[in-house]
């Protein structure tokens, strides 16, 4: 078999997948899916590096060993898909795979960004018995976090400016589902769910959200928070109040 890839792609959001060669092979060994994700998201990595964050307590001559064999087991699926260069492993530079938006400047899909709140980045693995990998593997979930929720709130922006609140309401709760302390999206759904014609629903976020704040943290929401759950139960009767929530919410939100 050839020593070079045809075409390899590595699925990582999720249960991890490696494409090649119009094959799908599954990955199930959970060192093999750390050392694949390790050399996406940081690149190359001296082998000494990768065989201590992955067997740590092990003497260097098994950890290198267990390495080797990973490596090779990776290789005999896809050739030539993990390269060597002295003392250094990395991806083949021909290999694609769908964490772009971490290890380089590619954007974040919208979809990613919707479905981030699973917190599915390798199937979410996690590793008791490593802490330094779990920090590691926690460092990029969060990563994901950020940048989804950047990406969301751009989308909620624009469809608020454009009035289209219930497309904003979506964009606002996916976020909520990704940082359910988040005060600044809360304030934000529910000035727009004012503006879409439902004080209720805006008033039931405020009431969910202290709820959250108090069974998590032990605390209330801040006082911008409740200043606004105040406005908008005391303004229901103000012809103006809407004016004042739509001044408010282009304000903050933009």
């Amino acid at each position: 078999m050839s020593n070079e890839p045809s075409h390899a792609h590595i699925t990582f959001l999720g249960p991890v997948r490696i494409a090649c060669d119009g094959q799908v092979f599954e990955a199930n060994d959970k060192k093999a899916i750390l050392l694949l994700f390790i050399l996406a998201v940081r690149g190359a990595t001296s082998r000494q590096q990768m065989a201590s964050l992955l067997w740590p307590g092990t003497d260097s001559e098994r950890s290198q060993g267990s390495l080797r064999l990973r490596i090779h087991k990776i290789n005999r699926m896809c050739p030539g898909l993990i390269r060597s260069q002295l003392n250094s492993i990395f991806l083949d530079p021909a290999v694609t795979h769908d964490l772009g938006f971490i290890s380089t400047n590619e954007e974040m899909t919208l979809q990613v960004a919707l479905d981030a709140h699973r917190g599915h980045l390798i199937a979410a693995l996690d590793f008791p018995e490593n802490p330094q990998l779990n920090a590691i593997i926690s460092h990029y979930r969060q990563q994901i976090v950020n940048k989804a929720t950047t990406l969301l709130y751009s989308h909620a922006r624009l469809a608020a400016l454009a009035k289209s609140y219930r497309d904003a309401v979506y964009y606002l709760e996916q976020i909520l589902l990704l940082s359910p302390r988040n005060e600044a999206a809360c304030r934000h759904l529910m000035r727009v769910h004012v503006l879409n014609g439902c004080r209720a629903a805006a008033i039931e976020t405020y009431e969910a959200f202290r709820k959250n704040m108090r069974e998590s943290l032990g605390i209330e929401p801040d006082t911008k928070t409740k200043r606004l759950h105040m406005e908008i139960l005391t303004l229901q009767h103000d012809a103006d109040y809407a004016a004042t929530i739509q001044a408010d919410l282009d304000s903050t939100m933009i």
